[in-house]
């Protein structure tokens, strides 16, 4: 499940740093270290890839040790830090160099073992998320049923509907 979990985060991520660069104009960043990346030999491009985990996981056990020592709160803040930007940037990193990476057959090899895997895991807790969320749709409507017979409610959830609309305008008076 911790795989999984991870597996979903770093998608997640992924897509995030998709988004993060199509809004920021990062295109000529982008060729730059693409056109560098196409240069350099793959085990090179390995070692750009694993920067980031070699530099963060040392780190990691520094934190670790410091909660341990009682510097909680420092240590904890550290150790969340180091690991969102481990977590944000090797997809990212990922992302721009899998097409160099794919070029090693044991990197392939060792991407499709994570990947089959990844999509096992997938197939063992469809189920279980597909019950979370007829479950959630079930919930919703039990929610909104009791709303409707809520005096005044309906009211208030459609000045909520309005606002998620992007309706906007002036608040209506509720008259409680």
């Amino acid at each position: 499940m911790a795989f999984l979990a991870v597996a979903w985060v770093w998608d997640a991520f992924i897509a995030a740093e998709r988004f993060v660069v199509g809004i920021i104009p990062w295109a000529p960043f982008k060729r730059a270290f693409g056109a560098l990346i196409d240069r350099l030999p793959a085990p090179a491009v390995l070692l750009i890839f694993l920067v980031p985990f070699l530099i963060v996981e040392p780190l990691l056990v520094v934190a670790t040790v410091a909660i341990a020592m009682g510097y909680v709160l420092l240590g904890a803040i550290a150790w969340i830090v180091l690991k969102f930007l481990a977590i944000a940037l090797i997809p990212a990193i990922f992302d721009l160099t899998q097409h160099r990476l794919m070029t090693m057959p044991w990197f392939v090899r060792a991407y499709d073992k994570v990947m089959a895997f990844h999509h096992y895991a997938d197939r063992i807790v469809a189920p279980y998320k597909e019950a979370a969320r007829a479950y959630l749709a079930r919930a919703r409507r039990r929610a909104l049923t009791a709303a409707n017979r809520m005096p005044g409610m309906t009211h208030i959830a459609a000045r909520f509907a309005s606002r998620k609309r992007g309706g906007g305008g002036p608040p209506v008076a509720w008259s409680g």
